[in-house]
């Protein structure tokens, strides 16, 4: 049996297809351009001299029901992890196509997981869910069943991922399958493709590079961060895990400011240049409680600082920097 990767090509999907290879787990991944997109998985699997024979490459656009039943009726699978999703840009500049690919494509899933009898479904959905940013919950860490109400939503994004939320649980009550969802916070690491928050890669990956970092928010703006190895971790652990106590899980990990992320960064690049935009704050929630994953899956995301070596280490493979 295997398990589906969808976006499996993807920042978090190629990570997570890294730890699923690691455990000797046959994996099907599927992308959009298969072609175009596996050589940075490729070269993922060679850093960490890992083999691509349990792999098993299958196009896939999920909007295309006929497509999408197809990876299912020929092939025998146990769990899926979904990350096929159109990005923040893409949701706000053309809702329609977003539509398609975010709400439709992943009710399709939805269907087939409870038509093909699939043992688990995992999906990653967002921190932006919760709307608000963190002045309406006040200084306590948000939980699992806060929410702001659908007028304080400041992303399309988050509400797709609301609306998808919804309709799992609604699957789960009706249907008695095995479904669950992350909330990733702030996702960090390096090969990122050409999102709204290029900085989660930038404020590190350009100083290693010797090039300056330009920053969208104050040094005094917090976030809850989280880097890309731990998140995928996450979404595997929780795949592979017999049962799960809950459908709805924070990621977590730390909560920096502005302030922390440079003087991180310096205990690496002396020489760092980093910028800041004055009296800039990023619309989100900053603190999240992310006790419940932890007890669930017995594992602790890495440091804030840990995760920006990890990030500088990659920049400078991945370029051939020494």
């Amino acid at each position: 049996m295997s398990i589906l990767v969808t976006g499996g090509l993807g920042f978090i999907g190629l990570k997570v297809v890294l730890q699923l290879l690691k455990r000797g787990i046959p994996t099907i991944v599927t992308d959009l351009d298969i072609d175009k997109n596996k050589n940075r998985l490729k070269k993922n699997l060679k850093q960490h001299n890992v083999s691509e024979d349990l792999i098993n490459y299958q196009k896939l656009d999920i909007t295309n029901i006929n497509n999408l039943e197809e990876i299912f009726k020929s092939n025998k699978i146990d769990s899926v992890i979904n990350l096929a999703y159109g990005i923040g840009t893409v949701c706000e500049n053309n809702p329609l196509l977003a539509s398609k690919i975010n709400i439709v494509g992943t009710t399709s899933m939805f269907e087939m997981i409870v038509k093909y009898r699939i043992r688990r479904l995992i999906f990653a959905s967002s921190e932006t869910v919760y709307g608000a940013n963190q002045s309406y919950f006040g200084s306590r860490p948000v939980n699992e069943n806060d929410f702001s109400g659908i007028d304080n939503q400041h992303f399309t994004y988050g509400v797709m991922k609301l609306l998808n939320e919804f309709m799992a649980e609604k699957y789960i009550k009706k249907h008695g399958c095995s479904i669950a969802y992350t909330r990733p916070s702030v996702v960090f690491g390096y090969g990122r493709q050409n999102t709204s928050i290029n900085w989660a890669e930038d404020f590190a990956a350009k100083p290693a590079l010797g090039q300056s970092a330009y920053l969208p928010f104050s040094k005094e703006n917090r976030d809850n961060w989280i880097y890309v190895d731990d998140c995928a971790e996450q979404l595997v652990r929780l795949a592979l895990k017999e049962t799960l106590n809950y459908s709805c899980y924070n990621t977590g990990s730390q909560t920096v400011d502005g302030n922390e992320i440079e003087t991180t960064v310096k205990k690496f690049i002396p020489d760092a240049k980093i910028y800041f935009e004055k009296n800039t704050y990023t619309p989100l929630i900053d603190d999240q409680d992310d006790q419940r994953i932890r007890k669930e899956i017995d594992f602790n995301p890495r440091t804030f600082e840990e995760g920006v070596k990890c990030l500088i280490d990659d920049a400078r493979e991945f370029n051939n920097i020494g």
